[in-house]
């Protein structure tokens, strides 16, 4: 399997990734967030800048470019070995760097959606993201970010038999909704939409039978809220609170 050994924060594979089955879940995973920005900006979509925050291999880039048509785009990341992985999927402009960094290597108010999916929870001190993000959104631009759904599923993790072990050991901040939300605010953020999605998991046999009922019933899994306690993944989208 190919993968960057030196960036221990991604545990997946360019062939996990690529491969049909695997390009469809992460179709999945990003589809609404893609949504959400057409929705945002309108006949202005084809042409919003976007920078992703900690690219992975790039799947996310690669979709709006391929699928969505965007020309605007833009990722950092610390890993040289991820960035030439994700090269070889997208055109996108993706530069070398660490959120922690003072200095980012763009200009300041440049981009109309900044995205970081499944990055803050690997930071020792992600209050330090937000406050520098913000250097890099243009007004009226827009922060989507994920991170995993620490509801009482992914507690259950660890009980043996019924738990999926997480397989990430570098999750040292995972946390509930509500300190995302309060950070976020305290940093100057106001919270414009916020939902629990992806996919059902983190313990074995009760998600697959709940995903099963809502596609036979036709419901949305994120609107239920028994069943979105099982959800991978906390979405916010955020802009700035200005004056």
């Amino acid at each position: 399997m190919e993968r960057d050994r030196e960036n221990i924060t991604y545990i997946h594979s360019i062939e996990t990734l690529y491969s049909p089955q695997g390009f469809a879940f992460q179709r999945e995973k990003y589809l609404p967030k893609i949504t959400f920005l057409e929705k945002r900006f309108g006949d202005r979509f084809p042409e919003v800048s976007v920078l992703d925050v900690g690219i992975g291999y790039g799947v996310f880039l690669h979709i709006l470019e391929h699928e969505f048509g965007l020309e605007h785009l833009f990722g950092m990341d610390p890993f040289p070995g991820s960035i030439e992985k994700a090269a070889r999927f997208t055109s996108a402009d993706i530069r070398q760097g660490d959120i922690m960094d003072e200095r980012w290597p763009f200009n300041e108010h440049s981009f109309d959606v900044v995205t970081c999916f499944d990055v803050v929870e690997h930071l020792e001190e992600p209050a330090v993201f937000f406050a520098h993000v913000k250097r890099f959104m243009r007004e009226g631009s827009i922060l989507v970010m994920t991170t995993p759904n620490k509801d009482l599923p992914y507690r259950m993790r660890s009980v043996p038999l019924l738990g999926i072990p997480d397989p990430n050991p570098t999750h040292i901040n995972v946390r509930p909704s509500a300190y995302w939300k309060r950070l976020a605010t305290s940093q100057d953020f106001r919270i414009v939409d916020a939902w629990k999605g992806e996919h059902l998991t983190h313990i074995r046999f009760v998600p697959k039978v709940l995903s099963a009922l809502c596609r036979l019933l036709r419901l949305d899994h994120r609107r239920i809220p028994l069943v979105r306690t099982f959800e991978q993944s906390f979405c916010m989208v955020l802009e700035i609170t200005r004056g």
